[in-house]
């Protein structure tokens, strides 16, 4: 009996029946059944772009928006492919029992492309928090997944540094739980993470939190914003790959360039030395080259 609701759901759906499809629903029809093809009754109504069926489905099994049939395709696959997109704002939205949407799903999975047919399909879906305050870039964060990362914070810059239900931002998660990745996939996507602060802090912090992949992330880090020279002395020193952002640092501050150089090692030093001399040699009488032209030449030096 069970089996022959579902056929009968299938059937309904497939011709845009939504009063057999509710009725069906009613009577104990499973709307998350997969038919032997690998096809949902969600799958059907989207095909043809019926979005009241689409809704009602969703309303009966919010966990199916996310579920692939056979072939990896996805209810807002076939939506898309027959440019019947009406259902996708529903699709995208849907909400299972933990409060994930499907783009909750496709983050932890990491699976870009469908991704991509959802961060457009709705208002702000990359903005959607879960029932323990995650929104999809905590799930992608925790996978240090970085082009998933990357593609979150294009389209909700904002995320950055959300907390979740436990006071973790996306950075907590990276680097907390990267001793499951390897230490090139941590950094790659802790490095999406730093460059989207908009200020040293709480960035800065989290870092000097989290130790074992910090002493390149501060490079990074102190690139883009201006820090406080109460800032920089809580940087450990030596940090030997500070000399990366001696460039940037430079042009920025003359002020801040000396604090970086004082957290190199000793040999950097000598070598910054040696090479500043020799410039200030090179142009007596003549122009002074640009802060960032200099600090490019100075960074050259140093191993």
């Amino acid at each position: 009996m069970p089996d022959m609701l579902e056929d009968r759901l299938m059937q309904a759906a497939e011709v845009g029946d939504e009063a057999a499809v509710r009725q069906l629903l009613a009577a104990g029809a499973r709307a998350d059944q997969l038919n032997l093809i690998g096809w949902l009754s969600l799958h059907r109504a989207c095909v043809i772009g019926h979005e009241g069926l689409a809704r009602l489905l969703l309303d009966a099994a919010p966990a199916t928006a996310a579920v692939a049939d056979s072939q990896g395709q996805t209810a807002l696959h076939y939506a898309a492919k027959g440019s019947r997109l009406s259902a996708a704002p529903a699709i995208a939205l849907a909400v299972d029992f933990s409060g994930w949407t499907p783009l909750h799903r496709a983050a932890e999975r990491g699976d870009i492309e469908v991704m991509k047919l959802l961060l457009p399909a709705a208002r702000d879906p990359a903005a959607m928090l879960d029932a323990q305050h995650r929104a999809p870039i905590h799930m992608a964060a925790n996978r240090s997944n970085a082009a998933a990362v990357q593609l979150l914070l294009t389209a909700a810059p904002e995320v950055a540094f959300a907390l979740d239900g436990s006071g973790r931002s996306p950075l907590h998660l990276v680097l907390q739980y990267g001793l499951c990745s390897t230490t090139e996939q941590v950094v790659e996507t802790a490095r999406c993470l730093v460059w989207a602060a908009p200020e040293v802090q709480p960035a800065l912090g989290i870092l000097l939190q989290h130790g074992q992949h910090s002493s390149t992330l501060f490079a990074d880090l102190v690139a883009h914003p201006p820090l406080s020279q109460e800032q920089w002395r809580s940087i450990p020193a030596p940090c030997t790959d500070l000399a990366r952002a001696l460039p940037a640092v430079l042009q920025r501050s003359t002020a801040e360039a000396g604090w970086l150089v004082g957290h190199l090692a000793e040999e950097q030093r000598a070598r910054l030395r040696a090479a500043a001399l020799s410039m200030a040699r090179a142009q007596l009488g003549g122009p002074s080259l640009p802060a960032e032209l200099s600090g490019r030449i100075l960074a050259l030096c140093l191993p």
